[in-house]
């Protein structure tokens, strides 16, 4: 009888049960890995895209643009109205692209719009003259409209304002270095707005 007790009692090891979490635990995990995720995919975002504004004086862009208008004003005085407004509203965009890294080239003029209505690099008086701008070059270009010899001469004339009132004052001086502690024209003028 006391083999059979001594049968009975010993029994053979279980294995290990592996208890896992709840469901929840691990939806909750996977939520919080993928909002970390987005949070520094949103802050290199941010960094990248101030990087991409800083503003970085180009001596070329302004001359470039200068030599460009100056080309396109041939193109008025040889009566070729469409290439003429062609050539205006691209020295305009690609300076702007040189000059403030503002994408303009390949945007459309609404996309432009847009963009630059968010962008802290121009004042609201060069917006609204780049506006009336573009706008007016669209016209030409899209719409087929013709223009006076008038209305000609003063998108040149606000091409011309636009690169000379945007031009950092480091050139205006003569001086392609950027001084730490120092703001150039653009800077300054980006950051106050005229009241």
């Amino acid at each position: 009888m006391t083999n059979n007790i001594q049968n009975a009692d010993i029994r053979d090891i279980k294995p290990d049960v592996l208890i896992l979490p709840p469901w929840w635990v691990w939806a909750a995990l996977v939520l919080v890995v993928v909002a970390v995720v987005l949070v520094v995919w949103l802050v290199l975002r941010k960094r990248r895209q101030e990087a991409k504004e800083q503003f970085v004086p180009r001596q070329n862009a302004v001359e470039e643009a200068r030599e460009r208008l100056e080309a396109a004003r041939r193109l008025m005085l040889a009566g070729e109205v469409e290439a003429y407004y062609v050539a205006v509203s691209d020295a305009v965009r690609q300076y702007i692209e040189r000059q403030f890294r503002l994408r303009a080239a390949e945007q459309t003029t609404e996309e432009f719009l847009q963009d630059m209505t968010r962008s802290q690099r121009l004042r609201p008086t060069h917006k609204e003259l780049l506006a009336d701008f573009l706008t007016q070059c669209d016209l030409v270009k899209f719409a087929r409209f013709r223009p006076g010899p008038k209305e000609m001469e003063a998108v040149l004339a606000a091409a011309t304002r636009f690169v000379d009132e945007t031009v950092p004052q480091e050139i205006v001086l003569g001086s392609e270095s950027h001084a730490p502690g120092t703001e150039s024209a653009g800077q300054a003028s980006a950051a106050t707005p005229p009241s």
